[in-house]
């Protein structure tokens, strides 16, 4: 129960500064989105990394060799979901900008032209 209210103590300012961004087109709805999304995975990597340290340290620790080797398999396993996070969140930065919803007009900097000659030999 204790560390229940001493995680709401320190969560609690996260809500405080929360902004209310209405939703308002497809820009804002994955702007939210890819915020809830990222903030997800930092805390997924958070937890894996913690994991990993965890169990090495416990490897380090045991000193005989058949405590060993479920620590050892913990390790492997920690660093296997490390990769996969990290690949799922690689993966949706690629989908979010292949679907990028940008209605702005583009500038003349961002249309794509062949070089002409000034002088036509």
């Amino acid at each position: 129960m204790k560390k229940l209210i001493a995680v709401i103590v320190a969560v609690t300012p996260a809500f405080a500064f929360a902004q209310t961004l209405a939703i308002t087109d497809v820009n804002s709805l994955t702007y939210r989105l890819t915020n809830i999304g990222n903030t997800f995975v930092q805390i997924l990597v958070a937890f894996a990394v913690i994991w990993i340290v965890y169990n090495v340290i416990r490897y380090i620790v045991k000193a005989d060799t058949d405590d060993r080797k479920p620590i050892g398999n913990a390790i492997l396993w920690g660093i296997v979901g490390l990769f996969v996070i990290l690949s799922l969140w690689g993966l949706v930065r690629i989908l979010r900008n292949t679907f990028y919803t940008d209605t702005t007009d583009p500038t003349a900097q961002d249309i794509p032209h062949s070089p002409i000659p000034s002088e036509v030999e």
